[in-house]
């Protein structure tokens, strides 16, 4: 640091705030600024401008999370220009062909995965199909719920993985990039730092230790996407097919039936006990496992290695 800097009193007073250096925040006020905009501002816009409309909750469900990604752009576009001093691009959207294929394989292989959760608790007689094409409770017809839902999961995709792995999980990375911590450290911690702050952060779908554990999980496998494209493109394509598989397409929500406002393609009735069948149960967890393993498969057959290709300060 500037020996300058050091001898003034008020900049020393500031160095757990500000990188001389980097001439901006450090990495744990960019995060913690980033999270906090991009969680409490659609929380209150929803709270104070969507509910009191009581829409029905397909139409509330896509306009909190059009907020949301709206919200999750701007904060980006903000700390791209001012804060973190890249391009916007450098998130994750170098666009291309490849972008978009890596897109399509991601959700090709959530949904694949999820179907196979579904199918192993019909085989093993854990679960029946009660309905097909089921509306649930909801106050729209079938159809225009179902793509409302799906709409509303490209939001969710979109915005959580911007600032869980664009903006979190970047900048945490660089924030352990030190001259005592080696590069490969840094990725490391910075993957699992980001993927336990999106599991806490899913508190309200993580009401005990085993269902955060399976947050923290999709997470670890979200980042290991990210981590080894440098792109949002599987991420993204990943996020919105566990998403829309487990809420409207195989029902797998519907466990003990509490899903009933939620249309779905497939509405099973699960009767396997909860440890088994639960959303974070051992079967779940066993298949997002196996998604996290074919995605792998995936960088490895498109990029032709499995190695690190995000990298700090790019």
């Amino acid at each position: 640091m500037n020996e300058g800097h050091e001898s003034r009193w008020y900049n020393r007073l500031l160095l757990p705030l500000w990188n001389y250096d980097e001439q901006r925040p450090r990495a744990f006020w960019r995060i913690l600024s980033a999270v906090v905009i991009t969680v409490m501002v659609p929380s209150v816009l929803t709270a104070v401008v969507v509910r009191p409309l009581n829409p029905p909750f397909a139409l509330l469900n896509l306009l909190s999370n059009g907020i949301a990604v709206l919200t999750a752009v701007g904060v980006a576009a903000v700390w791209a220009r001012y804060i973190d001093r890249r391009a916007f691009a450098a998130y994750g959207f170098h666009l291309s062909k490849r972008w978009w294929r890596m897109l399509i394989l991601g959700v090709g292989v959530g949904v694949l995965g999820w179907g196979g959760a579904l199918a192993t608790d019909l085989v093993f007689g854990w679960a029946s199909v009660g309905a097909v094409l089921s509306p649930g409770t909801g106050e729209l017809p079938f159809l225009l719920s179902i793509l409302l839902f799906g709409l509303s999961y490209v939001f969710v995709g979109l915005w959580e993985e911007l600032v869980f792995r664009g903006i979190v999980m970047r900048n945490a990375i660089e924030g352990l990039t030190t001259s005592w911590v080696s590069d490969r450290t840094a990725l490391f911690g910075g993957w699992i730092l980001s993927s336990v702050l999106f599991g806490v952060l899913h508190f309200n779908q993580a009401a005990s230790l085993y269902a955060l554990a399976f947050w923290i999980l999709a997470g670890l496998i979200l980042g290991l996407a990210y981590l080894y494209t440098d792109q949002l493109a599987l991420p993204i394509g990943i996020h919105f097919a566990i998403d829309i598989s487990v809420n409207n397409i195989f029902g797998l929500a519907n466990v003990r039936n509490v899903a009933e406002d939620i249309p779905m393609l497939i509405r099973p009735e699960f009767t396997g006990p909860n440890t088994l069948v639960g959303l974070s149960g051992v079967v779940n967890t066993a298949w997002l496992v196996i998604i996290g393993i074919l995605i792998m498969g995936i960088i490895r057959w498109q990029y032709g290695s499995l190695t690190p290709r995000l990298k700090p300060y790019t």
